[in-house]
């Protein structure tokens, strides 16, 4: 009694060695024919050091506070206060918890009632509470 007929070991044999000759063709295609890169890498070279002929070493050496260790480099950080009086809905966006709707409300409120005396006026807007004022806190001003 035979499990397979004649035409599916055929078929079974003929699925086993195209595995196995398309096995043997990707192993000699990655051993033999590499691609070459060197000259893509000798014209990334020759790009990295024509740019980096701009920079001048006094520019690199130009820093305000000296660094107290060799490997410690303390990046800068500046943040940009916001005066809501003034401020575009874009600008507000950039702020943490206002979205478009609070946004929109901040705008329409100061439409409605008038610039914001101080920055505790903002708990008048729908959605803002003491909560979320006090994380905006230091991301705005009012002149």
């Amino acid at each position: 009694m035979t499990i397979f007929t004649q035409k599916e070991k055929f078929i079974f044999q003929f699925l086993i060695i195209s595995v196995a000759v398309g096995l043997g063709v990707g192993t000699i295609r990655k051993t033999y024919f590499k691609p070459d890169y060197s000259s893509q890498i000798e014209n990334e070279i020759l790009e990295f050091e024509s740019k980096s002929a701009d920079i001048v070493l006094s520019d690199l050496n130009n820093f305000d506070a000296p660094l107290l260790k060799t490997d410690d480099i303390k990046h800068k950080i500046t943040v940009k206060l916001i005066d809501i009086n003034t401020a575009q809905k874009n600008d507000l966006l950039t702020l943490p918890k206002i979205g478009p709707v609070t946004a929109e409300r901040i705008i329409r409120y100061r439409d409605d009632f008038g610039l914001f005396k101080s920055i505790n006026d903002l708990v008048n807007v729908k959605g803002i509470g003491p909560k979320t004022l006090e994380k905006l806190k230091p991301f705005i001003k009012i002149d």
